[in-house]
């Protein structure tokens, strides 16, 4: 995750070095070039956004059914070694539970990827809207930014929140 966040920064610095260099030029040709700049801190946004928490809660859940697996499993082939069952038994058990375990831990691994794809073109398309009726022409993470810039992300939450009430509304009137 590290990694992702050095990466997003780095990825800003070159597009801020774009624009400043798109600046300057606009500059030495006798045009005067102005960029409205959007701020976003996406840290919020997320930890603001109710289906992420949903989410997170949801995969939460799936961890504590796995972790349990685990126990129960380590349960059953210790029982099973206690009762003196023959080598070749435990192992077939051994395997079987292995595979059990390995599943239900690719299943949670999928359905992570899932809700993460959903959630960030979600906050994307959040951002992107709220940039095009602030009439930002660029949106840079906020924590690259040390001066300058028009803080978008509360009304990216209200869109985000907005999203949340709807689809929940929905949901609720067709259970």
């Amino acid at each position: 995750m590290k990694n992702k966040k050095l990466y997003l920064k780095n990825g800003n610095l070159a597009l801020l070095l774009s624009v400043t260099m798109a600046i300057s030029v606009g500059q030495v040709f006798g045009q005067t070039t102005h960029i409205n700049i959007g701020l976003v801190d996406r840290d919020k946004v997320v930890t603001s956004y109710p289906k992420a928490q949903q989410a997170a809660e949801e995969l939460k859940r799936q961890e504590n059914k796995v972790h349990k697996l685990i126990e129960d499993s380590n349960k059953q082939y210790e029982e099973s070694k206690s009762a003196h069952k023959p080598p070749a038994e435990l192992e077939g058990l051994q395997k079987r539970l292995q595979n059990q375990i390995d599943d239900e831990v690719k299943k949670v691994q999928a359905r992570a990827q899932v809700l993460e794809s959903q959630l960030e073109t979600e906050i994307d398309t959040a951002i992107k809207a709220e940039a095009e009726s602030k009439k930002v022409d660029t949106v840079l993470m906020k924590q690259a930014v040390l001066v300058g810039g028009t803080d978008i992300t509360d009304g990216v939450i209200k869109r985000l929140t907005a999203i949340a009430n709807v689809s929940g509304t929905k949901t609720s009137s067709t259970k």
